[in-house]
Formats: structure tokens, sequence, C-alpha cells
């Protein structure tokens, strides 16, 4: 069974810089006859469209891949307002909405790496998850419903086997879940839920749940931070971000598929891969007591300061 989990490990590196660049025309293809340059450097251009809309345009440098499009509300460039859309490496639709005012409103949809298609949609309302969401599986069909309200589950949850049939509806009230249902449908359920123990750091065993993940995610972070070098070149260029990498926890604890979602360039993107190479012993995760293959998302941030 694959299963997916998002590590928020966030603030991972923050290193300081003295390296400084002039800026240069970099990306003077990618600016369109009707649109104004206002400056360039090797990872962005900031840009004044035809109708007056202040926008940035970030890429993947040694690809010349765009990865994020960002609309800003003046040329100070310090406020979101407007369409957003971000790309995985491989140029596959990552997730687009619109920010008001700096903050995500409206319908916002997110894709999957390995297809492409939309795998999750919904409404923001003042930067919180509102609504109705729902989670779609590869052929659009829905698997997961969700009510949200001010960024937190309340309502029915409703999860649909592999057939289209509702199987479970859990309700939840301000994030609390105080009921669940289970229907037999005699067809299997493709969620993130079915697995009852997630991958840990091996020497983190705990009876308790939520201390195994703590000592789990410290034992991780710390793997990281003492291995990771931010590498030359991007300090050079003045390249940050979040990078994006996504791995396996096979059934016998090991490591395989490391993917860069989101690299940043391809220095940082190879040493992200080396330092992932390097983390401790994984247990995996486990299902009916059985062992299963789970899927990590794991960011790190590069910050020069």
């Amino acid at each position: 069974m694959k299963s997916s989990l998002l590590l928020c490990l966030l603030s991972v590196l923050s290193i300081s810089s003295t390296f400084a660049q002039k800026p240069k025309k970099y990306y003077a293809d990618q600016v369109g006859k009707a649109e104004k340059m206002l400056f360039a450097d090797y990872q962005s251009i900031l840009i004044k469209t035809a109708d007056g809309v202040f926008v940035q345009k970030i890429y993947y440098p040694e690809k010349k891949q765009i990865t994020h499009l960002l609309t800003f509300k003046d040329d100070k460039f310090k406020v979101l307002d407007g369409p957003y859309k971000e790309w995985y490496d491989n140029g596959t639709p990552w997730k687009e909405g619109a920010f008001l005012n700096g903050k995500k409103e409206g319908i916002w949809s997110f894709y999957s790496f390995e297809t492409g298609k939309k795998e999750e949609t919904g409404a923001y309302l003042n930067n919180e998850r509102s609504g109705r969401w729902a989670r779609l599986d590869s052929t659009g069909m829905v698997k997961e419903e969700m009510e949200f309200k001010a960024g937190v589950l309340n309502g029915p949850n409703k999860i649909y086997n592999r057939a289209g049939q509702l199987a479970i509806v859990r309700t939840y009230e301000n994030g609390e879940m105080t009921g669940e249902e289970k229907l037999d449908t005699g067809n299997p359920i493709d969620t993130m839920k079915m697995v009852e123990v997630i991958p840990y750091m091996a020497g983190c065993e705990n009876d308790d749940p939520d201390a195994q993940k703590q000592c789990s995610d410290r034992k991780m972070l710390e793997s990281i931070y003492l291995q990771i070098r931010y590498p030359r070149t991007a300090r050079e260029n003045g390249l940050e971000g979040s990078a994006v990498l996504r791995f396996v926890v096979e059934k016998d604890g090991s490591i395989t598929g490391v993917t860069a979602l989101r690299g940043i360039c391809r220095d940082i993107e190879a040493e992200c891969k080396r330092v992932i190479g390097l983390m401790p012993q994984w247990a995996p995760g486990r299902q009916n007591g059985e062992p299963v293959r789970v899927v990590f998302n794991l960011p790190i941030k590069f910050k020069l300061e």
C-alpha cells in the first residue's frame, strides 16, 4: 500500500552569507513583447505586464524551468494579490489559486507529480480552508470529501472506496472527531489514514504514538542539520527557497525513490539527496500489523541572511 505523509520541517537550514551579486539580464527570452522587465537575477525575474500587473517568475536555473508565478499588489513586490501558480521541477503543474491582500482566497487546486492530474481542490477564505474540499483519484473520481470551518475539519468527512461507494463517514467538530461509521461495501479503500503506524527512526520506539513521532522527527532533523551544507554556487548566486524531496520508506525500513519535487537548483537538489541518503535506519510503517511502504515529502528550507 502506498501512503503519503508530509513532515513540516520547514526551518531545517538557515545560513548567513556575505556573498552578493550585481543584477544581470537573465531570462530575457522569458519576457513577453508587451511586458517590461524590472529586475532579473540567477533565479527569477520581476516584470510589469501590459495591464500594469506586477509579476515574479522563479525558475530552476539550469533547466530554465519555471517553478513559481506570483502576482503582487504593487511594484514593492511585498504583498501577494492575484493569480498564483507553482510547477514541479518536471514541468507538471503543482498548485494554483489566488491571493487577496496577501491571503489565500477562493478556489485552489493541487496536482499529482506522477500524473499531472488534479488530486485535491477546495476553497480558502481569509487564508484558511473553508467549506467543501475533495481529494480525487487518478481518474478524477472523488475518494474523500471534507468540510472545513476556519481552517479545521468541521462536519462530515466522507471516504469512498475504489468503486465510488461511500465506505466511511466521520464527523468532526472544531477539528476533533466526534463519530465514525463504517459501511461494509466489500471494496478496498485508498487513503493515507489507513496506515496505523507511520515509519519512525530506529531507537524512538514508544507506546505513545505522539512521543514516538516527536522523537523520530527530532532525530531526522538532527541528522539533516548536522550533515547538510549550503552549496557554494547557490550562495554565490543568491539562491533561496524550500526544496521538497520525496522518498519511500520500504517494508524493511530502507529508503528508496528519492526524488526532487522542488530542487531549487542542481547543486541544492544534489545536496538534499546526499543528506537523505545519510539518514539513520527507519522502522517501517504498519497496517494491520504488517509492514507497508510509506511515501514522505520532506521540505528543507535554504535561506541566506
